[in-house]
């Protein structure tokens, strides 16, 4: 059946007014072409909707009827185009984001709060999981989009580059290490070493990295967060190598950070979105505040103490 939202807006305003004069001024249009929209509407519901008198025109029963479910399709139709362009303009919507906890902690504590004085209305979810878990997050579904370590892109993801971040080494502040500003990774083999576990990304780029120089690390402890590598070293079990992202929490742990060389290992941090589903407007929105705030203001310090 070809109806038309025109026909329906011009049915119900004769129905409202009563005149096919005052119906066609409220939709700026001639008489005429109102009078060519009801007959085009009776001859598609093969039904008379008005009992036409000299002046006024009224409601046949069966107009009364189509009337009132006319004028919910309309409103309804109203409410979700005013949804539409709500979300459009930022005034609703929500941005579900999958990061690690120093992703989480750090950057996305920020940018959700200047976000969000820009754009009061917009809700955030974050799942803040390890390394490993967020290619898998993204592709169930059940985010908008994940931001870690590239490496081994998951079939089904699209990936865009953020920022890019080194490693620092970590050790205790009574460390023999905590005298310098600078250390090679060979210095650190024969330490007992605290490690992500092998299923890290973080952890695959530094052993693919070290395997190339013909470099291994005496690994005491396996953990699954940096949190926890960060408590491992404060208690004394051993020496770790962390992004350089994790600097702005050492301060809690009262840690001693220093730079890494021999090789310089840096890691690609992006954005990991479905392959084949659109952001919503408020996604793609914060998406973009990311990469001018990562532009403007730097996702990590420049120097590790």
């Amino acid at each position: 059946m070809d109806i038309t939202l025109r026909q329906l807006r011009a049915f119900i305003f004769v129905a409202q007014t009563g005149q096919f004069t005052l119906a066609a001024q409220k939709m700026h249009v001639t008489q005429s072409a109102l009078s060519t929209l009801i007959k085009e509407l009776e001859s598609a519901v093969q039904v008379k909707l008005f009992d036409r008198h000299t002046r006024m025109v009224a409601l046949t029963e069966a107009g009364t009827g189509f009337y009132r479910k006319a004028e919910n399709i309309l409103a309804s139709l109203e409410s979700a185009v005013s949804d539409m362009h709500d979300l459009a303009s930022l005034h609703t919507g929500r941005v579900r984001i999958v990061a690690s906890t120093v992703i989480s902690s750090g950057l996305l504590s920020t940018t959700f709060k200047l976000f969000k004085e820009i754009h009061p209305e917009v809700q955030f979810t974050l799942h803040d999981v390890a390394e490993e878990d967020i290619m898998s997050t993204v592709l169930a579904g059940s985010v908008d989009f994940g931001i870690g370590t590239s490496n081994e892109l998951e079939q089904g993801l699209h990936e865009e580059h953020l920022f890019d971040d080194r490693f620092i080494a970590l050790c205790r502040r009574d460390h023999p290490l905590a005298r310098r500003k600078t250390v090679s990774w060979s210095e650190l083999c024969g330490l007992p070493f605290i490690a992500l576990a092998a299923k890290s990304p973080i952890r695959k780029l530094i052993d693919k990295a070290l395997v190339a120089h013909g470099l291994s690390l005496n690994i005491v402890n396996e953990v699954s967060f940096a949190t926890t590598v960060l408590s491992l070293v404060r208690a004394g079990i051993g020496i770790s190598v962390l992004p350089m992202n994790n600097h702005p929490t050492l301060p809690a742990f009262d840690l001693h950070a220093c730079a890494l060389t021999a090789p310089t290992i840096t890691r690609k941090i992006s954005i990991f979105t479905p392959a084949h589903r659109s952001l919503s407007p408020a996604a793609q929105a914060f998406a973009q505040f990311l990469h001018s705030h990562v532009e403007h203001e730097g996702a990590t310090p420049q120097d590790p103490d």
